[in-house]
Formats: structure tokens, sequence, C-alpha cells
């Protein structure tokens, strides 16, 4: 069965990553996040790190980057990308390091870009030939807009001047250099300006100290939702739920994905089909803690895909969109279940 999209597929996740931020000052500040600080932008930072440009010229290219450091405590790189002379890359890149991120589990940055796709890249200890391997994470950006940008780092790939070397595995517990890249092939102009740097982590595990686990562990003791962490699994989306934001899942059981239609689901499996999928999933994904028992009439929310999830109330039961809640406000430590009867498919999805 051929499943077509017309409809903008947004990826919450992996190397395209993008979780809208805001202006709030706890937002900006190390402790209000579970991780590390790599670094903030101040000015002993900027100094100790040693940032600077490298451009493809190295290789006989013609872009052009530069860096600005602001009184705000943030960096911009910016400049010219060109692709004459088999070059196109600008790269904005960190001395030498010696960081030990063995305990998170990626990287974490607030950007405001250009709407072109950049790499967040790191040298640890792998070595091709004896020179040093990149590895590279893609995010996005949206023109104007900060972002929070999550990348982790099992989705790091490995390469040596262009050459793929996917058997070269990131090394967290040895980060030796931290850098930007842009070299999407589209010449122009180009400005990515980068908040701050740090890393998501493992925090205390599963458990809070009251006990409460988290949405993952929950959903998997329960032992409804087989289907649904396969298909997080899948995806590669289940390390989104391993961070301090809250999040309300609406969560179809395993008979819930028995009733699409014959060969819905192992087409939505599919290596070539992830983009499909990750949009089904996060469709039934919503920022924050939403609890039904504090909502008294109807409501609409936004989904991580971008489409609403309708809520309504009728003779004592609740639904989600077409889907009946069948258990609500199973409370984790990092937000919300409710539990449904029916997958929500975004609008515009044709089976």
């Amino acid at each position: 069965m051929e499943i077509k999209v017309s409809y903008p597929v947004v990826c919450f996740a992996i190397m395209l990553s993008v979780i809208p931020g805001s202006n709030a000052s706890a937002e900006g500040k190390p402790g209000s996040w579970r991780g590390q600080s790599i670094t903030e932008f101040t000015s002993d930072e900027v100094e100790k790190m040693d940032w600077r440009v490298v451009n493809d010229g190295v290789m006989g290219g013609r872009s052009k980057g530069k860096l600005d450091f602001t009184g705000n405590n943030t960096m911009k790189f910016s400049g010219v990308l060109s692709l004459e002379n088999n070059g196109g890359f600008s790269t904005a890149r960190s001395g030498d390091l010696d960081l030990n991120l063995s305990n998170e589990l990626g990287l974490l940055l607030r950007v405001r870009g250009d709407g072109r796709t950049y790499e967040a890249r790191l040298d640890s200890d792998a070595r091709y030939r004896g020179r040093v391997v990149s590895f590279a994470g893609k995010f996005e950006t949206v023109k104007g807009e900060w972002a929070q940008v999550k990348i982790p780092f099992i989705s790091f790939e490995g390469s040596f001047r262009g050459l793929e070397l996917p058997d070269k595995k990131l090394n967290p517990a040895a980060v030796e250099r931290l850098w930007i890249l842009l070299g999407d092939k589209k010449a122009g102009p180009f400005e990515l300006e980068v908040d701050w740097v740090r890393t998501y982590g493992k925090g205390q595990g599963n458990y809070t100290e009251s006990g409460t686990k988290q949405i993952i562990p929950t959903a998997v003791a329960d032992g409804r939702f087989g289907t649904l962490k396969t298909a997080l699994d899948t995806a590669g989306l289940t390390t989104f739920f391993q961070w301090d934001n809250a999040l309300t899942v609406f969560a179809p059981t395993d008979e819930a994905f028995e009733k699409l239609p014959d060969g819905t689901l192992e087409n939505l499996l599919k290596p070539e089909n992830r983009k499909k999928l990750i949009a089904v999933l996060s469709s039934h994904v919503c920022p924050g803690d939403i609890r039904l028992s504090e909502t008294t009439k109807s409501k609409q929310i936004k989904s991580v895909e971008g489409t609403p999830v309708r809520i309504t109330f009728s003779d004592g039961k609740a639904q989600a969109n077409e889907a009946n809640i069948i258990n609500a406000d199973v409370l984790c430590s990092d937000g919300v279940i409710h539990v449904i009867d029916r997958v929500l498919l975004p609008p515009g999805l044709s089976l």
C-alpha cells in the first residue's frame, strides 16, 4: 500500500529536531535543563575556546565566513557560500577541547537561523589513517526564529574530507573539538546566531524521588503499547522523551494500531517511510503537561506535528479527535499520558 503525504513533515527528533524556543529568561540559565554547558559565549569562554573560521579556501574554494560575538553573549556565524572551484563550505571551529560527555545523550543548541540546514560537528579520538574523523549531526533552522535544536549523539555520522565512514563511532567521552558547518550546496549569503551550546543528559534515570516513572518506561511497564514503542524506536524518536520539557502523549494501544487498514503499519515501519512515520507519531505528542482533569470544556491543542488535537466531552466521555480516551491523566515525571483507542492520522494523509 502506498502512503502519500501532502502536508509538511515535521521531524521532531534525531538530526532534524527543532523545538521552538522563547526569550524567557529561565531558558537562558544553566540549570534549567539536565546536562552540561559547553559554552554560553561569555567573553571568557570565547577567548578560552579560541573560535575561528575555516572556509573551503583550504581546498581552492571561494566561500567566505566570519564570526562576530555580541554583547548579548551570542555568536554570529555569517558570510557567503560559493560553489566555485569545487568549494561549498564554511565552518566555525573551536580550538582544542577536552570534554567528557559520556553521561549525556546529545547536543542541545539554541539558534536563530536563516532557513538553511547546518551541521553541528564533533571531533573525538576516532582516527582514519591517522587523521581526525569528524562526526556530523544536521539541524534545520527557521528563518528569523529562535529555536532549540536537539541532536542525539547516536545520530552523528563520521566522515573524513567528504569520505563517509559509517563504521567509525563518536566517542562522547573524548570530545576534542566543536564545529558549526554550512555545506548545503546552495550558493548565497548565510547567517546563524548561536545563543548557547549545551548537552542534554540522562539525569537521575527513569525515576524521580517520588518514584514516578518517565513517559517511555511508564508505557513499557503498562504492557499495552508494544507497537507504539516499536514505532518510536524505528523512527528514532525514543530519545526525544529523555529531556526535561514536559510532554503530553496521546498513546494508541496495540489494539488501536490493529484498526489501521491492512498493510498500513507494515509500510510505515519500512526505512524508506521514516519521515511519514515521524509525521504520524508526532501528531500524538503535544508540548506541555495537559491534564484532562483540569479541562472543563472543549479544547484544541497543537501537536508537535503542527496539526491540532481536538478534545471534546460528551455523555461523560472524552475524545481526542475521533479517538476515545480510555484512560486519562496517567501522570509521569516528564509529562502525562492519555490512552486512546485509535491512531490519530494528520489531515492530508491518504492511505
